[in-house]
């Protein structure tokens, strides 16, 4: 497969929030709660489809496209919703259709020429390919009035989910089609789980360790392995590893905690760059974990322990949101102890204790929890009296 350029997740989200055919599924889900006898059938018979038609102002195709999506996916109003949820959403209407549409040939068709194509070509393959039923044609067989009006159906139900773009060449101006950026994204995602090598460009290529720790920042799991894969390819275990050191020295918490999950992937010849890395004050507490899990000896005081906590808290409030960060911060621990844990945070010389704090006092479900947080605050700001706070851990107890 040729590589690709994957667009920021908030960019793919705001394309994915505005697409017709999802907008269409949440309006059918509404007549759906407002008919629920069809509801509970789990089918649109033929009154049935006029009426919603009618009702929507939904093209017959369009209406079944619809009942698809909402048949898969939750298909709720997604203005608010957070951006992991709507591609979530999105995704999950791509893989309903392209299965039970028979469109995913076509999509990774144009995943494969990884350019636009000339519709009239586009025609003419998908003819030689297949007949309006599935069968094989011969290769110099026209193409036919049925062959058009189908390819024209599938056109429209990817452009109406915002899998593909029309455009116009320079040249000729001949219409065009070509995956949309978010189309290029969950074709992508379909091609990575069934196995295929999907390399993918970015700015980690060109900028080394922070490129790629920045990009991590909008990725998902899936899309995240497959971009760490590409950019270890090719390098030295030993350079990659001390690139990521340098790189997280440097960056935010958020890219120190994803340089030291990506030195995991490296795995023991990173070893000795880990080592050194305890000389660094931002690093000491992150490296010294790191040494531990790998099977190595390497001091780690409560005070390192409460600093790293801090700068992992503030690393996922970069990104997530605050109801997020405070279930993820100590999810294992019972709430008498992050409470206890909590209170004595106030101590941690770091710059983003207080926005810490702040989170666990205003979204922690456990009250004691909360509480603890915000005499913690207090005390933190009586502490620093006006001063910056540091930019290092205390020293180990």
């Amino acid at each position: 497969m040729p590589p690709v350029r994957l667009a920021p997740r908030a960019e793919l989200a705001a394309a994915a929030r505005v697409v017709p055919l999802l907008r269409a599924a949440r309006e059918l889900r509404v007549w759906l709660a407002a008919n629920p006898e069809v509801a509970r059938r789990r089918f649109l018979d033929d009154r049935d489809q006029v009426r919603a038609a009618d009702m929507l102002e939904l093209s017959p195709d369009e209406l079944t496209a619809a009942w698809q999506v909402v048949a898969a996916t939750d298909a709720e109003p997604m203005t608010s919703a957070a951006t992991e949820d709507v591609l979530r959403e999105w995704d999950g209407a791509l893989a309903a259709l392209l299965d039970r549409e028979a469109l995913d040939g076509l999509a990774t068709a144009l995943y494969t020429v990884g350019a636009p194509v000339r519709i009239d070509a586009l025609f003419d393959a998908y003819s030689a390919a297949a007949g309006p039923r599935g069968r094989a044609r011969p290769q110099r067989q026209e193409p036919t009035a049925d062959d058009a009006a189908d390819l024209s159906r599938a056109l429209e139900i990817l452009a109406d989910l915002g899998v593909v773009e029309l455009g116009t060449e320079e040249s000729s101006g001949g219409l065009t089609v070509g995956l949309s950026p978010l189309g290029v994204w969950g074709v992508h995602r379909r091609l990575l789980a069934q196995g295929w090598h999907v390399p993918v460009l970015g700015t980690a290529e060109q900028d080394g360790a922070v490129g790629l720790l920045t990009m991590l920042a909008s990725c998902d799991a899936e899309d995240g392995e497959s971009r760490i894969t590409a950019w270890l390819i090719g390098r030295p275990a030993q350079a990659a590893a001390a690139e990521l050191i340098a790189a997280a020295a440097d960056g935010t918490p958020g890219l120190r905690g994803a340089a030291f999950a990506v030195l995991d992937r490296i795995g023991e010849q990173a070893a000795g760059e880990v080592r050194g890395a305890l000389r660094e004050p931002l690093l000491r507490a992150h490296a010294a974990v790191w040494l531990h899990e790998h099977g190595e000896d390497a001091d780690l005081g409560p005070a390192d322990r409460a600093w790293l906590l801090v700068d992992l808290g503030a690393g996922l409030l970069e990104e997530a949101d605050p109801r997020d960060v405070v279930a993820e911060l100590l999810p294992d621990v019972a709430a008498d102890a992050q409470a206890e844990i909590v209170a004595g945070l106030w101590q941690v010389s770091h710059p983003a204790l207080i926005d810490l704090l702040t989170t666990l006092s205003d979204h922690h479900p456990e009250p004691r929890v909360a509480r603890a947080a915000r005499k913690a605050a207090f005390k933190a700001r009586s502490a620093g009296d006006g001063q910056d706070l540091a930019h290092q851990p205390a020293a180990s107890s």
